[in-house]
Parts: structure tokens; C-alpha cells; sequence
């Protein structure tokens, strides 16, 4: 009866800002001043956007600073960032390296430090370590959700179709790509009604390329790598028989050349989506027209970020005094949070692309009402079905004007 009263008054609340009736007119009140830690695996373009939005607009605004590390590759690197940020005052920290965050969180309420981790896949280890707050991110179910859409707009138009799907890093064991590759393939499932000879998990981590084959006669190829898939892909398209391909990682930047090729050779269009973030490139791909008069891209699956905000508002919450509200039952929080965005033309992509659109589509005001000093209702189920409402169609209807 608790936990229903509790997810009631989070859905009421995301509701609420939803449709902007905001308590207290979502005026930030006078938050005591907090510095978080930032812990990341690579100093990306999109790491470099957060680290100014944070700077300029969200830490003067929650009166938060930050502090962040160099790009960590290990665990015992992850742990000395650790150690640095509690000997330079740090209250609380993020972690965004997938793979090392259950073993940072006892070292991080060792020295009393709140601790968030950033992955596709939920904890593992440690989760009931007291100042593990929670887990943000898209899980490996949402991209399976979003591939799935993906593929739904680019063959689901009646026609045949030969389908190549790039799993990535799937055989590695990587969610995001398995779960990528799996949605691809019950997307088809669906599409066609058809049954498949092989198991889909099993398909989708193969190493090797398979193929998938079925009851309807559906060409279905499923082939793994990351890197540079030139060498294997293209003898593949040379052969005239796919005219979709599918990406779970960011295949247009050394694909689009050899597709482009096949399609001028056999004046045939290729279907193309990719996974890839916002770019001029991207936004030159997602506007132009192939050599068959075809958009060059036809849909992205592209990679919220959601769970940075998220993870601030968790720690900024828990430094407030809502520790409780911020983690579950005993254990930290899963905030999964907002699905990767389908992007499935030319104008969606220039609406979420526009200038003025706030960082990850969320309006500062919003940020503010999930704090618990503005709204002290709010729980970590919250935050994560805030995020959950960040779709492409919901964002285009709330903030394009």
C-alpha cells in the first residue's frame, strides 16, 4: 500500500510538470551550497556540452560545484579520483564509467560521500551499500525499445526488404548493443510475423556473422564489429541484395561512403539508421538526399542525457536530507529514466536540434520542481518517470513553438 501511495504521488508530480504546474512557480530556493565529483571514460564533445551547461546554467542555479576527472580507464584509477575528490571537499559523486561503478560505492561511503553511478545495466554488487544512492541511465531494455521503433519506421511500409543488422559490441556483452540488436530483431519479428529458426539472444551476441533465418523467407543478416566495418560490410552490400542497414553503434561515419557507392551502382536505396548524437554532420545526413533522391539517413537512434541531470538532482536531494526518497527498498535506485530518441525524419531532427532547446530537452524550471525543497513529494520514481516522458513527439509538442 506504501509503495502504491508512493508511485501515485510520483505520477502525479511528473503530471504536474508535465504540463507546468509547478509549485512555488519553481523558483530555486536557497540551496546550501554542495560540490559534486564527476567521474568519466572519455572527455567527449557531448562531455564538454555537459561540463558548460553544469558550469554556466545548473551549478550556479542549485548552487552546486563541480569537479571532474580526466578520462579513467580502470578501476584503481576510478578509486584515486575518489580519494581526490573527498580531500577536495566533495559531497557526492557521479560515476560514468559502466563497467567499474559497483566497486566504487563502498569507497565512496567510506569517506561519506554520496555516489551515483551511470550505466545501461542496473547494480550488481554493493547495492546496499548506505550512500549508493542510485543507478541513472537508459537500460539495455529501452534501446531494445527504441531499435525496435527504429526499424518499425524504416520496413514498415508492406515492402520486402533484405535487412543487415551491425550488432556492435553485442558479442562483447555490451547491453546497450545486445539489447539494440535483439529489439531490431523482434521488431522484424513483429513486422512480418514471422518465426525464427535460432534463439535471438543468441543470435544478437554472436561473434560470428549469422544469419537470420526464418519462416517467411526474410533476408535477415546479423553481423558483429566495431571499428572500422568497411572490409566486412561493403562485400556484403556490393552484392546488391540488402537495401537496409542497421546500426547499433554509429555506422554513417565510415559506412556512408560504400553505401552511397552501391546505391549509385545499382540504383537501388538503402535504408540507413544509425546510432549517433547531434552533429552538423548527422544534420547534414538527416537533410540531404541520396543519388535514388532518398534521405541519406533515414532514421537515428540517438542517446539521451537525461541521466546527467538526473544524477545531479539525486545527490542534490540527498545532500538536502531526502536520502530516503532517493534510493529503494533497502538498496540503491534503478533510474532508468529516458529511452534513446527515435528520429525518424528531417523536420524531427531540426525541431530537437533548434536553438533554444534547453539541455536534455528539460526546462530549468522542471529541474528545480524535482528538488525536494521545491517539491518534498518527490522520490528517486520521479525523477525516473520524468524522464521516461522525454519522447521524441512529447518534446516536439511541449517545447517547439
Amino acid at each position: 500500500m506504501k509503495n502504491m501511495k508512493r508511485i501515485l504521488v510520483s505520477l502525479l508530480l511528473v503530471v504536474c510538470l508535465l504540463g507546468t504546474c509547478l509549485t512555488a512557480s519553481a523558483e530555486a530556493p536557497q540551496y546550501k551550497k554542495m560540490k559534486i565529483a564527476w567521474a568519466t571514460n572519455q572527455i567527449s564533445e557531448a562531455f564538454i556540452k555537459m561540463q558548460s551547461f553544469f558550469n554556466s546554467e545548473l551549478g550556479p542555479k542549485l548552487n552546486i560545484e563541480f569537479m571532474y576527472s580526466e578520462a579513467l580507464s580502470d578501476a584503481g584509477a576510478l578509486i584515486s579520483f575518489i580519494e581526490n575528490a573527498y580531500i577536495n571537499g566533495c559531497d557526492g559523486i557521479v560515476v560514468d564509467l559502466a563497467n567499474f561503478i559497483d566497486q566504487g560505492a563502498p569507497v565512496a561511503n567510506d569517506f561519506g560521500m554520496f555516489y551515483v553511478g551511470i550505466s545501461s545495466a542496473d547494480a550488481k554488487e554493493n547495492v546496499d551499500v548506505p550512500s549508493y544512492i542510485s543507478v541513472t541511465g537508459a537500460s539495455a531494455a529501452g534501446y531494445g525499445n527504441s531499435y525496435a521503433k527504429a526499424i518499425q519506421a524504416a520496413v514498415g511500409d508492406g515492402e520486402e526488404h533484405a535487412i543487415m543488422i551491425l550488432s556492435g559490441a553485442a558479442p562483447y556483452g555490451a547491453t546497450s548493443f545486445i539489447e539494440g540488436t535483439a529489439g531490431s530483431l523482434r521488431a522484424l519479428q513483429d513486422v512480418y510475423g514471422l518465426t525464427y529458426d535460432k534463439d535471438i539472444s543468441a543470435m544478437a551476441t554472436s561473434s560470428t556473422q549469422v544469419e537470420a533465418t526464418n519462416d517467411k523467407g526474410v533476408k535477415i543478416t546479423v553481423v558483429p564489429g566495431m571499428g572500422d566495418l568497411t572490409a566486412t560490410v561493403s562485400p556484403l552490400l556490393q552484392t546488391g541484395e540488402y537495401d537496409v542497414v542497421v546500426g547499433t553503434t554509429d555506422i554513417y561515419s565510415n559506412l556512408s561512403v560504400s553505401v552511397s557507392e552501391v546505391e549509385k551502382a545499382t540504383g537501388k536505396n538503402i535504408k540507413f539508421i544509425s546510432r549517433n548524437v547531434f552533429s552538423d554532420t548527422i544534420s547534414t545526413a538527416m537533410n540531404g538526399t541520396d543519388s535514388t533522391g532518398n534521405p541519406v539517413v533515414d532514421a537515428i537512434v540517438c542517446q539521451g542525457t537525461y541521466e546527467h541531470i538526473a544524477s545531479v538532482v539525486l545527490l542534490r536531494n540527498c545532500f538536502d536530507g531526502y536520502v530516503d526518497q532517493m534510493r529503494g527498498e533497502g538498496r540503491c535506485s534503478r533510474v532508468s529514466g529516458q529511452d534513446p530518441l527515435v528520429i525518424v525524419s528531417a523536420e524531427e531532427y531540426n525541431a530537437l536540434s533548434g536553438e533554444g532547446m534547453p539541455y536534455s530537452f528539460v526546462p530549468m524550471e522542471d529541474i528545480i520542481a524535482m528538488t525536494n525543497l521545491v517539491n518534498p513529494d518527490v522520490t528517486w520514481e520521479t525523477i525516473s518517470n520524468y524522464g521516461a516522458s522525454l519522447t521524441t513527439e512529447a518534446i516536439i509538442e511541449k517545447l517547439v513553438k
